[in-house]
């Protein structure tokens, strides 16, 4: 049986925009998702009168408006508003609210520049590689050379986001550049790997004879890769390269089932673009 869900409030006539992350809100649940669902994004920027004013206007929520005009007033945080909102339409379960409210809160207690950065991690992870990469350099420009530390963890996450587009050269660049601020043990694995990647393997066994202090660090690179090969091999996209294979050599005698391969190699392949185009976007 589906779990039927009840409105608080009523549907607003004029949405409200919420400018920070370009939407239109019509229900105070759609505000509730937004505030679960960008958690991480989330400062006093949120603690808007115009929203109070909206929910209270053009969706009825009187009582909500109240308690949220008083927060405003005594200036709390923004963990406090957003948690109020959540209690009273109760529309996710005591854990998940609780959880958002400690999210805000670790937010709230970051300097500008550190909370910059945790807006362009959440674009990392959510595979925004693309708007990650800007945010990421916007921020280089911001910090002075002195904070090393923070600086490296800027350039090592850059050389991520351009490893999760599969541009491995350029992501060997960044990794390199994060190991020579602050000498980073991760940076300089995620650069050999990267470099491993986007090298020949002549080339790559070239390079690191050529730089015996990369030895050790190469050696568990290579266990890493092995590891990884053994973790793909049971996933479902390694069972469906099999089968093709399998379509692919009876294709030998049989000319539908060759047909059948490319058609859906094609498939496959149009798939992993469309994923690409979602990252890089």
């Amino acid at each position: 049986m589906s779990r039927i869900i009840l409105g608080t409030g009523r549907y607003a006539e004029k949405p409200f925009y919420m400018d920070k992350f370009y939407v239109n809100l019509y229900s105070v649940e759609e505000l509730c998702y937004l505030i679960v669902d960008k958690a991480e994004l989330l400062d006093q920027d949120v603690m808007l009168p115009e929203l109070v004013k909206w929910l209270d206007e053009q969706c009825g929520l009187n009582q909500l408006a109240h308690t949220l005009y008083t927060l405003l007033n005594q200036k709390a945080s923004a963990a406090a508003f957003a948690g109020t909102i959540l209690e009273y339409v109760n529309l996710y379960p005591e854990d998940v609210i609780a959880r958002t409210g400690e999210i805000i809160r670790s937010n709230e207690g970051l300097n500008p520049c550190e909370r910059k950065k945790a807006k362009a991690d959440y674009l990392l992870q959510n595979r925004k590689y693309h708007a990650a990469i800007e945010q990421y350099h916007i921020l280089l420009a911001q910090i002075p050379e002195t904070d090393r530390l923070l600086r490296a963890k800027i350039l090592h996450n850059i050389g991520s986001a351009y490893a999760g587009m599969f541009m491995f050269r350029q992501a060997s660049d960044f990794f390199l550049q994060s190991h020579e601020t602050d000498q980073n043990k991760e940076s300089l694995l995620s650069y050999l790997a990267a470099l491993r990647m986007s090298c020949q393997d002549k080339d790559y066994i070239a390079f690191i004879s050529e730089h015996p202090e990369y030895h050790d660090a190469s050696l568990k690179v290579e266990r890493q890769i092995e590891q990884a090969s053994g973790q793909f091999e049971g996933t479902d996209e390694n069972r469906m390269l099999f089968t093709l294979q399998v379509f692919k050599e009876e294709g030998n005698s049989n000319l539908g089932s060759t047909v059948h391969y490319y058609n859906e190699i094609e498939k496959l392949t149009a798939d992993l673009k469309e994923q690409y185009r979602d990252y890089v976007s």
